[in-house]
């Protein structure tokens, strides 16, 4: 009695050995399939088509971004290449709120056809996505004024100088389109200053004196457009005077270090020159987490690269590069990339 017994005990305790193993490997399932450890992007919809628009009208319309599932927060940005289509906002975070963004198109300057234009959708580590934008630009049934671009700023510009711009002029409806420009000061003039158009592209010419004008002083004046097809201006703007201004035209990634390329695209050499190369977000940053330096002099168009110091970490993150000096302010330009222990990946 006693040894059967002892064989019941025996037995009872391999069967709870059995169960505990069991029960490890189900755990050991359950983390192998942890849910994703970063926010996961969502949006709707996913495309808007805005049908049949004639030349020079606007629209608009909305999808929403928000993240279903992971530990984090979602960081998003949009990116875009089509000139007709506005996005705001171009980036933003949610922890599972619905964040709205409208898209604006613009058909002036556009001839008839059809148009698409795909907004980028990149995140911290959640995935990403595309919204799709179509139009159809139809010709109008009677004249129609078209004209792009609708202005143009010509910065900073020294006493005593002449610049030139163009812009372009044309039918976007039926028959023919008459047209005549007035400016609205004497130190803006036009060429031609009349013309006619069924379709094809005209090229107006504005020239700009600033002789006379006021040193470190904003002037913004109009051309005036009259048409049979409607009237509208075309604006001018310009700042007398001479000033640095700063250019970030490329963030790179590599071993251990992020690089940029800086440069002044104003009308004065700048000095003192400050600049920040920082990390932000999800990732891990064990070591170079801000960057900073100090150009003495950045020419007219100068252009210096500037680098970070060393950086280790893990994980997604943001890069923001910034470059200002006393005399302006200061430009920032972002990107997404990730870190892989001593690689910066871009």
């Amino acid at each position: 009695m006693r040894q059967e017994e002892k064989r019941k005990v025996i037995g009872m305790g391999i069967l709870l050995l059995l169960l505990g193993s069991m029960i490890g490997t189900i755990n050991t399932l359950a983390q192998k399939n942890n849910p994703h450890t970063f926010g996961i992007l969502e949006y709707e919809p996913k495309f808007h088509d805005f049908g049949n628009m004639t030349a020079g009208e606007t629209n608009m319309t909305e999808f929403e971004i928000w993240t279903s599932g992971g530990c984090c927060e979602l960081i998003f940005n949009l990116a875009w290449t089509c000139p007709w289509v506005n996005v705001f906002p171009i980036n933003g975070v949610t922890n599972g709120e619905h964040i709205p963004i409208t898209v604006t198109v613009d058909t002036t300057g556009l001839d008839i056809g059809v148009y698409a234009c795909d907004i980028q959708i990149t995140t911290n580590g959640g995935g990403s996505g595309v919204f799709n934008v179509t139009l159809n630009v139809v010709s109008a049934t009677h004249p129609l004024l078209a004209f792009s671009p609708q202005e143009y700023h010509f910065g900073f510009i020294p006493e005593n100088l002449t610049k030139s711009t163009t812009f372009k002029i044309w039918n976007g409806g039926n028959d023919t389109l008459n047209y005549t420009l007035l400016p609205a000061e004497h130190w803006i003039t036009v060429v031609p200053m009349s013309g006619s158009s069924i379709g094809e592209h005209d090229s107006i010419t504005v020239t700009i004196n600033t002789q006379g004008l006021q040193n470190q002083t904003m002037y913004q004046s109009e051309v005036y457009i009259d048409s049979n097809g409607g009237s509208d201006v075309f604006v001018v703007t310009v700042v007398v005077g001479t000033k640095p201004a700063f250019e970030i035209t490329g963030i790179n990634g590599g071993l251990f270090r992020t690089t940029a390329l800086v440069k002044n695209n104003g009308t004065a050499d700048a000095h003192n020159v400050n600049w920040r190369i920082s990390f932000s977000g999800n990732g891990l940053i064990l070591l170079g987490k801000e960057s900073t330096g100090l150009i003495s002099t950045l020419a007219v168009g100068e252009e210096k690269t500037i680098s970070s110091n060393m950086i280790v970490g893990l994980g997604a993150v943001i890069i923001t590069v910034t470059i200002y000096n006393d005399e302006t302010t200061p430009v920032a330009e972002k990107i997404s990339a990730k870190l892989l222990l001593l690689v910066i990946k871009i």
